[in-house]
């Protein structure tokens, strides 16, 4: 692929050296049709470049697996010892693989409605609106009662909870 330029050169030298004539319809398309080759030719260069650009990226991702493996021994042993079910119960709680964070979804299937996590602007404490009501809605907070419009649960906003000291 490397002489695909040279290639498409020489093929337009060789039209000009012929006194090919562009005007006709047959010169037209021997013109077109070389022209066109250029610009695939470019593209497959520019292809070309990307793509040794990701392999060298790669491979550096690579080496540096290889060097976190050989630092930490096995990387289960790093990450923790996992089973192949939790990842299974990962993926049934992130079904899709969309962001779902702050979404729950019913037990009952029959029942569809999606919740998303808020917090209360007043007391700070947790709450659940449907996802069908309106962006704009205003809601009567179940632990303060105040009337307020919620602010989306977020993993920068949301409540974490922390071990207790000494356990």
């Amino acid at each position: 692929m490397e002489n695909l330029g040279k290639k498409v050169g020489f093929l337009k030298g060789l039209m000009e050296g012929m006194d090919f004539k562009a005007d006709g319809a047959n010169g037209k398309l021997l013109a077109g049709i070389v022209d066109l080759l250029g610009d695939l030719s470019d593209r497959v260069e520019a292809a070309d470049e990307l793509l040794e650009d990701l392999n060298d990226y790669v491979e550096s991702i690579d080496e540096d697996l290889t060097q976190l493996e050989s630092e930490h021994g096995d990387l289960d042993d790093f990450f923790g010892d996992e089973d192949e079910d939790d990842d299974e119960d990962f993926d049934d709680v992130f079904d899709g693989g969309e962001d779902r964070l702050h979404l729950l979804h019913p037990a009952d299937k029959s029942e569809d409605e999606s919740l998303a996590g808020n917090l209360c602007p007043e007391c700070k404490r947790m709450f659940f609106t449907s996802l069908k009501d309106a962006d704009d809605a205003e809601y009567l907070c179940p632990h303060c009662g105040e009337r307020v419009r919620p602010v989306p649960l977020t993993p920068d906003n949301a409540p974490i909870a922390r071990p207790l000291a000494g356990e």
